[in-house]
């Protein structure tokens, strides 16, 4: 039972609390037992009223000490408890508050600030006030001591793997994940609408500007969301598949610059959430260590590109649209017929090759990636459909 006399109580004594002391307020409540105009208080206490009114305040951050000599005898009060007051007050106005050891340790502990500098999170690496604040706010974090490096429970779809990326990996994960809980996806994920949606998927790869923002909306009606985040430097990661609040997300990245690598680190991932959900779940899924996997994740990302390979272009196409591919016309009206952009047989074909021209080639018949991912986030974020 709730004792509300209690309650009572708490709320009288904290109306009667009194006001927290200041030498302002010290000051003004003397002037009125003193029935002393503050000119009059000033020429007694031999202080200029400019100087009085910044001590008082707290914005004179330079003072003579015999001035805070002068006030504590025309107060009556200890010198000091006057120093404290006065020192408190500056401080509310000149916080002095600056970032501690232990914080700055963690913070390069676990985080490589020349990458994060490079991609514009942050302005330089030796301001850790400015740092700290940037993380946090960028990680939804109240302090940075919140943050922890992720489990390794997301399937990569990566270039190769170095140990020195890991605070890289883990910013990027991290990062990705305040993004998916921020958008909530409120649909429920369901395989069997999923395995209908993806034969219809490839045809939207025509449509540059919208295409991959329709396909991102069928999914998250499936309760699959899908973000576009930055690539960051060193890291060669095409995409990520997460279980946020026990629904597939799956976070896009720009690693190699191609507008349909784009959307095969989609159908990559597609394919995790198809055939690996259940041991992304459950934590079983490893991106380093396979020993302990009946298949080594090496194979199954194997199997994941194969399924996006032969799903977009496969190589059977690749190898018929090889000999004219320097013919433009054919070129794009072979891919029209099978469904991709005309920009997908360049790229599939200079794959496996070391021909400089043939990468040419497929860089300037590639659209601009900007085109197809701009909208996603802003459509995420700001629509429910």
């Amino acid at each position: 039972m709730i004792d509300k006399f209690s309650d009572i109580d708490a709320l009288l004594n904290g109306l009667m609390k009194p006001d927290k002391q200041t030498l302002q307020t010290l000051f003004d409540k003397k002037l009125l037992e003193l029935e002393m105009a503050l000119t009059n208080a000033c020429k007694i206490i031999d202080i200029q009223p400019r100087t009085l009114k910044g001590i008082l305040s707290g914005t004179q951050k330079l003072v003579d000490i015999t001035n805070l000599a002068k006030l504590a005898n025309f107060l009556q009060l200890p010198k000091e408890q006057v120093v404290k007051l006065y020192l408190d007050t500056v401080e509310e106005h000149f916080p002095t508050d600056t970032i501690t050891p232990d914080r700055i340790n963690f913070i390069k502990e676990n985080f490589n600030l020349a990458v994060l500098r490079k991609s514009g999170l942050i302005d330089n690496i030796t301001d850790f006030a400015h740092i700290e604040q940037r993380l946090t706010a960028r990680l939804g974090l109240k302090s940075i001591f919140e943050y922890r490096k992720p489990n390794v429970d997301i399937a990569f779809s990566s270039g190769n793997f170095k140990a020195e990326n890991d605070l890289t990996r883990a910013y990027w994960v991290n990062a990705a994940k305040v993004a998916f809980k921020e958008i909530d996806n409120p649909y429920p994920y369901s395989r069997d609408e999923l395995i209908k949606l993806v034969p219809q998927l490839r045809w939207y790869t025509t449509n540059v500007d919208m295409g991959l923002v329709d396909v991102v909306k069928q999914l998250y009606k499936v309760g699959i969301t899908v973000i576009f985040q930055q690539s960051l430097q060193t890291l060669q990661l095409r995409g990520a598949t997460f279980s946020v609040n026990s629904k597939p997300c799956i976070a896009l990245t720009n690693y190699v610059g191609f507008y349909s690598t784009v959307w095969f680190a989609l159908i990559h991932e597609l394919y995790h959430v198809l055939f690996d959900w259940e041991e992304i779940k459950i934590n079983k899924y490893h991106l380093t260590d396979d020993s302990n996997e009946q298949l080594s994740v090496r194979e199954r990302e194997k199997e994941a590109d194969d399924f996006a390979r032969g799903y977009l272009f496969s190589q059977e196409k690749t190898e018929q649209v090889k000999r004219f591919i320097n013919d433009a016309e054919y070129v794009a009206e072979f891919a029209a017929e099978n469904h991709v952009h005309s920009s997908f047989p360049y790229v599939f074909a200079a794959f496996g090759s070391n021909n400089r021209t043939a990468w040419a080639l497929a860089r300037a018949k590639s659209p601009d990636v900007s085109r197809a991912v701009e909208l996603i986030d802003m459509t995420c974020h700001g629509q429910k459909w």
